[in-house]
């Protein structure tokens, strides 16, 4: 990784999904890739993650301080639809490929808030 960040490939499902390109932008910065602004954050938001729950937004914005991105990271799927959105692809870092998966839960089909994020990560196996 560079000192500007990680390198990044977005999805081709955000050309013309403003909803899609925001759910992407929200993925990228839970990785590290890009800051999330604090108001997108519902007050009593919930972020289920690998290594455990965090519940509201202050919680939730120190660890994202604390997140280190990877090298790479690849988006190759964004789908929203009413208030939900999830956004998978694979990351890079020194020692291993990971893929992942953000399901994004929002308090309205605006968008606007983040009620609950559930992250999955794993090694893909060959």
């Amino acid at each position: 990784m560079n000192d500007d960040g990680p390198e990044v490939v977005t999805s081709g499902d955000c050309g013309n999904s403003p909803k899609n390109a925001a759910a992407q932008d929200i993925a990228l910065a839970l990785m590290g890739a890009g800051a999330l602004p604090p108001e997108v954050l519902a007050d009593s938001a919930v972020w289920q993650r690998p290594s455990g729950a965090l519940t509201g937004r202050k919680p939730i914005l120190t660890a994202l301080r604390r997140t280190k991105a990877p090298d790479r990271i690849e988006v190759d799927q964004v789908v929203t639809h009413g208030k939900s959105g999830s956004v998978s692809g694979r990351y890079w870092t020194a020692d291993e490929v990971r893929l992942f998966c953000h399901v994004l839960q929002f308090t309205s089909a605006a968008m606007r808030s983040l009620a609950q994020i559930v992250s999955f990560e794993h090694r893909p196996r060959h």
